[in-house]
């Protein structure tokens, strides 16, 4: 986006109403921005996705017309058209990018969670089997060095100090955060709170479910990376290889000689889909530490 966070929030209120009518059209972007934890209002935040993307637009349309006006030496009709066919559609993209942007924050805000969330989960058990309150044990994990999830409890606890009760600020924790298995854990610890059970045991059940989960999480990744290596060496090595050597003996037989051209060409395209593997390989890696 061409505006950042904190210009978006100093744009003029001229601006507002296109805004709250996108608001009432893309209603869940508010919820989105909650739980990418950014601080600007959904308003706000579209009224600055709408006028980037109009930038956008506007550019690619400026562009292309004049690509268009120095390839003919006229302005013309139809070519005026279509540049802004173009750039109606750059708008449309980039406008979409910027709704979608909020969730992809939250998803990845999500994911850092989870990656600490056991370990920190592990040091609350610890401590409230020691006798340690539910408080004081989250007050140490938000002062701990977990990362987002020592943010969000330091966020519970801060509201918790203000006068808000343990139940009310676990519940507006479940739900806004994004991450499954810190909303799981807040409701079992809202459930044990309400009805009187232990604790130490709610955070034990949650904690064997991150484990159990992250193992066959690890699991699932090695059984798939077998397939994934063998594809690799398959399209890296043996096809490039086959593709040659069949290529040159059909050359002999029909008499049209293979030319650097081809080589070059089967060499860039191994090149690329080696690439295309590893990153797709490198995107299936379970967020665990």
């Amino acid at each position: 986006m061409l505006f950042s966070i904190e210009k978006a929030n100093k744009l003029s209120r001229n601006y507002n109403w296109t805004g709250e009518r996108l608001n009432k059209i893309f209603s869940n972007t508010k919820y989105d921005i909650s739980k990418a934890d950014l601080d600007i209002s959904a308003e706000k935040y579209l009224t600055a996705s709408f006028l980037s993307a109009l930038i956008y637009g506007t550019a690619f349309f400026a562009l292309f017309g004049a690509l268009l006006f120095f390839k003919d030496g006229e302005i013309r009709t139809l070519n005026t058209v279509f540049s802004a066919a173009i750039g109606l559609a750059f708008f449309g993209v980039f406008f979409a990018l910027h709704i979608v942007y909020p969730k992809l924050l939250a998803k990845q805000y999500a994911t850092e969670i989870d990656q600490s969330l056991l370990f920190a989960l592990k040091s609350m058990l610890i401590q409230v089997s020691s006798g340690v309150s539910l408080f004081a044990a989250m007050v140490n994990v938000g002062k701990s060095n977990y990362g987002t999830v020592s943010t969000e409890f330091e966020n519970v606890a801060k509201e918790i100090s203000g006068g808000e009760s343990e139940i009310k600020a676990l519940e507006k924790l479940a739900l806004k955060t994004k991450s499954d298995y810190l909303k799981k854990t807040s409701w079992q610890l809202l459930t044990s709170i309400r009805s009187g059970a232990s604790l130490s045991g709610a955070l034990s059940s949650v904690v064997e479910m991150l484990s159990n989960n992250q193992m066959r999480a690890i699991k699932n990744y090695s059984a798939e990376l077998n397939f994934w290596i063998l594809m690799y060496l398959l399209m890296a090595g043996a096809l490039p290889t086959l593709g040659i050597t069949f290529m040159v003996i059909l050359s002999t037989m029909g008499g049209s000689p293979i030319g650097s051209e081809f080589v070059l060409l089967l060499i860039a395209g191994s090149a690329a889909t080696q690439m295309i593997l590893i990153g797709f390989v490198k995107t299936r890696i379970p967020k665990v530490y």
